[in-house]
C-alpha cells in the first residue's frame, strides 16, 4: 500500500505543477522544470532522477512511467461503439477492423492487421446511416496490445470534424469513463 501512497503523492505534485505552470500532458519535462517554482520542482526532481526519463521526454511519459496505466491522460470523453473500418498506411495497403470506442481525438481498433507504434495511416469508418465514411486523412497508432490499437487523430477536415461531432452526439452511448 505504501507503494501506491507514493504514487499518487508524486502524481498529484505534478499535476498540481502543471496547473500552476499552465501546462499539458504534451509538454516537456523540460518545459515543466523551466516554469514550475524550486520548490516544487525540487520535489518532483528527487522522482525524476531516479527514473530512466530525459528532459525530452513528454510529462506524459513521467506520469506512466510512475504507475503505468493507473492514470486516463485522454483529452476527449470517448464513447462505445461498433464501427466498421478501413485503413491503408505507408506499410500497410489496406486493412480492416472494427473501432470499439470513439472521440474527437481518437479512437480504439480492434483488427487482425499488423501495426506498429508510430504507424501513420488514413482512416475511413462506416458509420450506419452516413451516406459515406468519416475520413480521418492522418492517424497514428500510439499503442499496441495483441489484436487492438489505439489512434490518434492527427489530421481531418473541418467537414469531417463536424462530421465526426455529429456521430458522437447521436450514438446515445453514456461515455466511457
Amino acid at each position: 500500500m505504501k507503494d501506491t501512497e507514493d504514487y499518487q503523492l508524486i502524481r498529484r505534485q505534478i499535476l498540481q505543477v502543471m496547473n500552476e505552470a499552465g501546462l499539458q500532458v504534451d509538454h516537456t519535462l523540460r518545459e515543466l522544470q523551466s516554469r514550475a517554482n524550486p520548490a516544487a520542482w525540487a520535489r518532483i526532481e528527487v522522482y525524476v532522477k531516479a527514473r530512466p526519463i530525459t528532459g525530452n521526454q513528454r510529462i506524459r511519459d513521467l506520469l506512466s512511467a510512475i504507475q503505468p496505466g493507473t492514470i486516463d491522460l485522454r483529452k476527449h470523453t470517448r464513447f462505445p461503439v461498433d464501427f466498421r473500418s478501413t485503413f491503408s498506411g505507408a506499410t500497410i495497403l489496406e486493412g480492416g477492423g472494427t473501432v470499439l470506442d470513439l472521440s474527437l481525438g481518437g479512437c480504439r481498433v480492434e483488427s487482425p492487421a499488423s501495426v506498429q507504434v508510430g504507424l501513420v495511416v488514413d482512416l475511413r469508418i462506416y458509420v450506419p446511416g452516413l451516406d459515406w465514411p468519416l475520413l480521418i486523412d492522418e492517424a497514428a497508432v500510439r499503442w499496441v496490445r495483441g489484436s487492438t490499437f489505439g489512434l490518434a487523430f492527427l489530421r481531418l477536415g473541418e467537414t469531417e470534424d463536424e462530421r465526426l461531432r455529429q456521430v458522437l452526439k447521436g450514438t446515445g452511448a453514456n461515455p466511457k469513463p
